[in-house]
Order: structure tokens, then C-alpha cells, then sequence
């Protein structure tokens, strides 16, 4: 080899591992995420912004280095779904926008404030509290921040346009507006979301529609707008708006399955950023009739090559793949889960010409492949976000980015 780079490139996948110190891992091309969010923003106005969807680990690809890569390639607001997720962040030293996803609660008062995070407000209780904190009577304790005093206290006002789970009425907004100007509360932005961005046009259009009546006007005053999650965004929804929330589609997953939306996202460009790795640490040949896993679900012919792989349901490997799962090698041969999945350990069977297979696929970064997040969606019966928001802390993240590779475990 001529230079220690060469080395290191042949010799990557290893290095991943000895990275993870352990035989699996999931590998984030941080440089596809790059190209997502691009595609993402020319779908949109030019004056339109990313929020950010950085909830659930963002999606389970890890919020901190995604949020600290997005940060450094220009978006500067983030959202998640509490607090605690919101003060990793923090600690981690990502001091832009945070928006708290939800309804507020009086209980979270004390952390938004210390840590300049932004609640999503949708009802006059919390008003009041929120109100109280602003008082001079407040303990000084609540109000210390190291945050400028005119970023902090800043809330999002969310109206309900046919969700139906958090949000003021549509009615409601100019008295809630006139409530906020009254206790010098400071609205950032007036904010709703879609029920059914992706298979309801006519219900969507109806909810922009009415989410536009009452809040349009406010924009006037340095209000800003929003409405467009992922699929809002893909299709032209509120895209005009002050941001659109791209969240799986920034991690380059559809919201369904379908092949309308897998059509969609290779027309785009828009490419999944996660492939989850493994190696067996042991390869065995069988003899008839030998039984592997709990329950004895599986009884071997004469010879067949098995190898156990180190990752079960306590990663993220659902337990209903028992039996059913496929894994790939590098070369895309298939190989089927036998037996049960367990906490920590999987069987796969060989193909005969694969004993020496060293490196597998538990998901490839497609669409297509039978271990795709799309395909073992439709298998299990559910969608992409619950595939990826099951893989779990201990699963060691080895992050790419323009040629280089590094580690975090959470």
C-alpha cells in the first residue's frame, strides 16, 4: 500500500467494527443526509426554512451528531418531543432553536426556561402558567439561563385543523394572541399539522385552508407560519410557509410503503441514510435433525451452514421476524432467519458457497431489498418511523461524512 489511507479504505468495514467494539452496528451516511436536506429545500419557497425533526433519536439515527451535522451544513432550527430530549441536545452544545413538540405542561416550565427551549402551546392553563414565570414575583432560580434574555420565553401557538389531538380551536387563535400581547408573552410562531398529508389531498387542502383564515394575518408582525411535515413537504402543502418540519424524509425514508411513494423518492433523489451491520461470532455446520433457538422451531437438514449474529430484540431486531426475516451479505445473497429471534442473538442459514461470508446486512440502505426499513414495514405490518425509533441506545452509531468515519453510542 502506498499510503496509510489506502489501507484504512480497503480495509473500512473493519475498522467500523473495531470502531463499535462490537460485531454490529449501524452506519449514518451523513453525506446523504446532506443531499436530503437539499432536495427537501429546493421543494420549497425560497425564503422557506428547515425545522429540523430531531424527535426519537432523530428517527433512531442519533440526535446529536445528526443535529450537529445539520447545524454545520446551515439549519438552525431543530424540534423534538421533550424536554429531556431538547436538554441532550443542549448539553451536547447545540445552542440553536429547539422547538418542544406536544402540549406544553406546567411540570416543564422550570427546564424550558433554564434551557431556552421553546414550548408548543395549545391551551389557556398553561398560558397562565407560562404568564406567572414572567412575573417579577418568580423565583430567580426558574429565570436563570445562560441564554440572551431577548431569545428566551418565546412560545409556539398550534391550532387544530382536523388532527384533533393538541391545539386551540381555530376560533380561538385571535384571543389567544390578544392573551399573549396582553402578558407580553412572545409568539415565535403560529403552527398546524397535517392528519393526512400523504393520502388525503382534499382533507389537507381543507386544513391549510383553514389554518391560513386565522393565521395569515399575523405574518404581518413578524409571526411566522408552519404546517408541512414530511409528506406536507414532498406534495406542496403550506411549502411556501416560513418552514416546513421534514422528519423521516429527511433520514430518507417514505412515510408508506407504497410503490407511489418509493417512485417518488428515487425521482427525487431522496436516499435512505442508514444500513445496519453485522458479522456472526460463530459459523456452524449442522447435522440432521439439530434444532436451533428457543422453542425448537427450527430442525436442521444434514449440513447446513448456520451462523449466529449478535443483535436480537433488544436492538430493534423485531421479534416477529422469527422465521421470517431475510438478511443479506455484501454481495446480496439471501439468508433467512431461523428459529426464534432472541434478546440478544439471531440464527441465519447459509447459502452452501457463503461459509466465509464475513460481513451482513440486517438492513440495507434501499428500498427494495427484503431487509429495506420499506420492506420489513409492509412485513411487519406498520411504517418505516416504527422500524428505525425501535433501534435502540446500546447499538453503537458509526457516522460517515466526507470520508470519514466516526463513533457515538446513543
Amino acid at each position: 500500500m502506498d499510503t496509510w489511507k489506502e489501507f484504512v479504505s480497503e480495509r473500512l468495514e473493519l475498522t467500523e467494527y473495531q470502531l463499535a467494539r462490537r460485531r454490529t452496528y449501524l452506519k449514518i451516511d451523513l453525506d446523504i443526509l446532506t443531499e436530503n436536506v437539499s432536495i427537501l429545500k429546493s421543494l420549497c419557497s425560497q425564503n422557506t426554512d428547515i425545522l429540523a425533526v430531531l424527535k426519537g433519536n432523530a428517527y433512531g439515527h442519533g440526535s446529536i451528531e445528526v443535529g450537529k451535522h445539520l447545524r454545520d451544513i446551515g439549519v438552525r432550527h431543530f424540534a423534538v418531543a421533550s424536554p429531556w430530549e431538547a436538554i441532550e441536545l443542549r448539553k451536547a452544545g447545540i445552542e440553536s432553536f429547539i422547538q418542544i413538540f406536544g402540549n406544553a405542561c406546567e411540570e416543564e416550565i422550570p427546564d424550558l426556561l433554564e434551557y431556552d427551549l421553546v414550548p408548543t402551546v395549545g391551551s389557556v392553563e398553561f398560558l397562565e402558567e407560562w404568564a406567572l414565570y414572567t412575573q417579577d414575583s418568580c423565583p430567580n432560580y426558574l429565570l436563570q439561563s445562560t441564554y440572551p434574555d431577548e431569545t428566551r420565553r418565546q412560545i409556539v401557538i398550534k391550532v387544530d385543523t382536523g388532527m384533533s389531538r393538541n391545539g386551540f380551536q381555530p376560533e380561538m387563535l385571535d384571543d389567544v394572541v390578544n392573551y399573549c400581547d396582553e402578558k407580553g408573552i412572545k409568539i415565535h410562531s403560529i403552527m398546524t399539522h397535517f392528519a393526512a398529508a400523504w393520502d388525503n389531498p382534499q382533507f389537507t387542502s381543507l386544513q391549510l385552508e383553514t389554518f391560513l383564515n386565522v393565521a395569515a394575518k399575523y405574518r404581518s408582525r413578524g409571526i411566522k407560519l408552519h404546517a408541512a411535515n414530511s409528506a406536507g413537504t414532498l406534495l406542496g402543502y403550506g411549502t411556501e410557509l416560513d418552514f416546513v418540519r421534514p422528519g423521516i424524509a429527511m433520514y430518507g425514508l417514505p412515510p408508506d410503503t407504497t410503490e407511489m411513494a418509493i417512485s417518488m423518492y428515487q425521482r427525487l433523489g431522496l436516499r435512505p441514510i442508514l444500513s445496519w451491520m453485522a458479522k456472526p461470532n460463530l459459523v456452524k455446520t449442522m447435522s440432521e435433525g439439530r434444532c436451533v433457538g428457543y422453542d425448537k422451531t427450527y430442525r436442521c437438514s444434514e449440513g447446513e451452514v448456520i451462523a449466529t449474529i449478535p443483535l436480537g430484540y433488544a436492538d430493534g431486531f423485531n421479534r416477529l421476524l422469527s422465521g421470517r426475516g431475510i438478511i443479506t451479505t455484501e454481495n446480496g445473497s439471501e439468508c433467512p432467519v431461523i428459529g426464534r429471534v432472541s434478546m440478544d442473538a439471531i440464527s441465519v442459514r447459509l447459502p452452501q458457497n457463503e461459509e466465509q461470508c464475513k460481513n451482513f446486512y440486517i438492513f440495507k440502505n434501499d428500498f427494495t431489498s427484503p431487509n429495506s426499513v420499506v420492506e420489513l414495514a409492509k412485513q411487519l405490518q406498520t411504517i418505516t418511523y416504527d422500524v428505525t425509533t425501535s433501534l435502540a441506545a446500546r447499538l453503537a452509531r458509526v457516522y460517515s461524512n466526507k470520508g470519514t468515519i466516526y463513533l457515538t453510542r446513543a
